[in-house]
């Protein structure tokens, strides 16, 4: 007997946010919930599967159910200006833990660490905030982090210069010492830290098709054939992944997708910290 797909939702677009409606349809149309074996939403707005009812129905008819919540700490920022606030992304991770039916079926994710020149001429870097949602993923029994560093696109440099933002790299010195420190405070809060496509890492799983299997209710397997089609450093397994790239409506500017750009106005650049 073959072995049922696992469904990606997506890692090209925010479906959750951008086009739920599109994320029932296709779902219902391809992937019924007795032919998939774990379907795995990636989002930044997670209450948004709590409060849409729909969603919420549809995510419970699924026997296994992964969900990858990204909280950098820039929400409702110029960076990040349709984002909600990681106070509030935090705040539903005990809802959510429900909703998939327990800690182990969620990741959290601080995903990218940036260093950037802020047109007010600040230098910026939202780790700070990585103890803060590293506390609120333990709190709740969550023990998957994921973490990466903003990879350097072209076209996000130029999206970024054109709201007056420049790109800081970080030298090996300094991205060690981050390395350093993600590492402490993973430790300290009994947490699993994973990179995401990170040089010198060892290949992260975002995807796991042992893991799925594991916490799957019936221990049903899926495929661990390495994905096809990722970057060098990816070792995500198999799943068929139903988005596309953009328009996301989230706008983060440093997004390596399409999102929809909106231009800050000078005084949002204090919301920033």
């Amino acid at each position: 007997m073959p072995l049922k797909p696992v469904v990606s939702a997506s890692r090209r677009i925010d479906m959750v946010a951008s086009c739920p409606d599109r994320l029932l349809a296709i779902l219902a149309e391809r992937f019924p919930p007795e032919q998939t074996h774990t379907v795995v939403i990636w989002t930044k707005a997670p209450r948004l599967l709590v409060d849409n009812a729909i969603l919420r129905r549809c995510i419970a008819r699924y026997t296994s159910v992964f969900l990858h919540v990204t909280i950098t700490g820039m929400g409702a920022s110029p960076l990040e200006p349709r984002v909600p606030p990681m106070e509030d992304s935090l705040g539903i991770l005990a809802d959510l833990a429900d909703l998939v039916s327990g800690p182990e079926h969620l990741a959290v994710r601080f995903d990218p660490i940036v260093h950037l020149r802020l047109p007010d001429g600040r230098e910026y870097c939202n780790l700070d905030h990585f103890e803060t949602v590293a506390q609120g993923a333990a709190r709740h029994g969550i023990r998957r982090i994921i973490v990466s560093w903003m990879q350097i696109y072209r076209k996000v440099e130029t999206r970024l210069a054109r709201v007056g933002v420049e790109v800081k790299e970080p030298v090996s010195a300094r991205r060690a010492a981050e390395a350093k420190r993600l590492r402490r405070v993973s430790e300290q809060m009994g947490l699993h830290l994973q990179g995401c496509c990170v040089p010198g890492w060892p290949r992260g799983k975002c995807i796991d098709g042992a893991v799925l299997g594991q916490i799957h209710p019936a221990r049903e397997r899926c495929s661990r054939a390495r994905a096809k089609g990722q970057r060098d450093l990816c070792g995500c397994t198999h799943s068929i992944d139903i988005g596309w790239y953009g328009p996301c409506v989230h706008g983060c500017l440093y997004c390596y997708a399409n999102p929809l750009f909106r231009k800050p106005a000078p005084g949002e650049w204090g919301r920033l910290r």
